[in-house]
């Protein structure tokens, strides 16, 4: 059975592959990001126009119940379609559900995550007062200031039944539905944002699986500035794998591939710091929740050099890295470039200038040789 999730967090009138939102203010803007469950589908509050959301909302139906019925995937389309706008008027930047099969019964979960736009009030304000209210809205569930790997937040842990219509109720009459959810509010450092966190469940026999995969979702909730973003997004990040050695002939790969980088940079400095190669995990398997190694990096940089030279090289760079088929993944003009070989498949080179520092950084990655399961596999096996 699928269920809904509520229409608005609390206390202010009563209510995660790598899902981003962006917080902002005039004085610090803050990119927000955190990990959804691959086995999490997403619903569409991010589309304004009603038919693309509910064309894109079936389409995740079908795939969900590509076994089931049309009657048991309209039902499903139709839970969720009267959903998507109240998700989204109340500040939902993420919405996601889940259906499960746990040993043949059927199980779901949906989870949401809200902004709400703060003002004049300071994080420390935004705990007490959100925990104040939570106290009286909800007097007999479980609320408590704790401390996450982000900070603290209010963690709510209580009932919510909902009434399921009689148009999508399997009896054709409305049934009251038990369901249990999790709520976490999270200031964020800006004083300009809070995010919540939510959690919902009528499979209360499944409460220990969904509550701890909630708390690794909200366990991998991190920010960052316009600056280290940009830096992000052209360096990997790939986590190295220690005690795991590199396959001697991807790495000879990639010796000759950072040699043709060099080449196409065209410039002469320090070379003798920062060079390295690893085992990674790519982050595509890493925002998977896998750890082990699935590929190589050859990390080097080049020192000494001055910023218009090095801006410069990463114009050539661009250019006949793409001459020789290469295809952009992205870029900051004169401060970095990423792109991969054989239409996106194939090595992976990113280059970023650190400005005032005369160093230009980089990476050659080798494919990710993982074979990763389809959707119709269990992701626990």
């Amino acid at each position: 059975m699928s269920e809904p999730t509520t229409a608005a967090p609390e206390p202010t009138t009563a209510a995660p592959e790598y899902a981003v939102a962006a917080a902002a203010q005039e004085t610090r803007r803050l990119h927000v990001g955190w990990i959804i469950p691959p086995f999490f589908h997403e619903i569409p509050v991010d589309v304004e126009d009603a038919d693309a959301a509910a064309e894109r909302l079936y389409d995740v139906v079908k795939e969900v119940l590509a076994h089931g019925t049309e009657d048991e995937q309209l039902r499903m389309f139709l839970i969720y379609a009267t959903l998507v706008g109240e998700l989204r008027d109340a500040g939902a930047v993420y919405a996601g559900f889940c259906a499960m099969d746990m040993g043949g019964r059927p199980s779901t979960a949906t989870v949401a995550v809200y902004r709400i736009p703060l003002q004049g009030i300071t994080a420390d304000q935004v705990l007490a007062e959100t925990y104040a209210g939570l106290r009286r809205a909800h007097p007999d569930d479980d609320i408590q200031v704790s401390d996450l790997p982000c900070g603290k937040g209010v963690v709510r842990i209580g009932g919510a039944p909902f009434t399921l219509a009689a148009e999508v109720s399997p009896t054709g009459e409305p049934v009251e539905v038990p369901r249990g959810q999790i709520q976490v509010y999270v200031p964020l450092p800006n004083d300009a944002d809070l995010l919540v966190f939510e959690l919902s469940t009528p499979s209360m026999e499944d409460w220990d699986f969904y509550s701890e995969i909630f708390a690794e979702i909200v366990r991998t909730l991190d920010w960052g500035t316009d600056e280290e973003v940009e830096m992000a997004t052209v360096l990997s990040q790939a986590p190295s794998i220690p005690d795991v050695a590199p396959d001697p002939a991807v790495v000879q790969e990639l010796y000759a591939c950072s040699s043709r980088v060099l080449d196409s940079l065209a410039v002469r400095g320090r070379m003798d710091q920062g060079n390295q190669v690893s085992a990674v995990t790519c982050p595509d398997c890493w925002s998977k929740g896998l750890r082990s190694a699935c590929a190589v990096r050859h990390q080097w940089q080049v020192e000494e050099v001055e910023d218009e030279v090095l801006a410069a090289a990463l114009g050539r760079l661009d250019g006949q890295l793409q001459a020789g088929g290469w295809f952009k993944l992205a870029e900051t003009e004169g401060r970095s470039v990423a792109l991969a070989a054989d239409g996106g498949s194939g090595p992976r080179v990113s280059a970023a200038l650190i400005p005032g520092q005369r160093r230009l950084v980089v990476e050659v990655t080798a494919p990710c040789t993982r074979t990763v399961r389809g959707t119709g596999d269990s992701v626990f096996g």
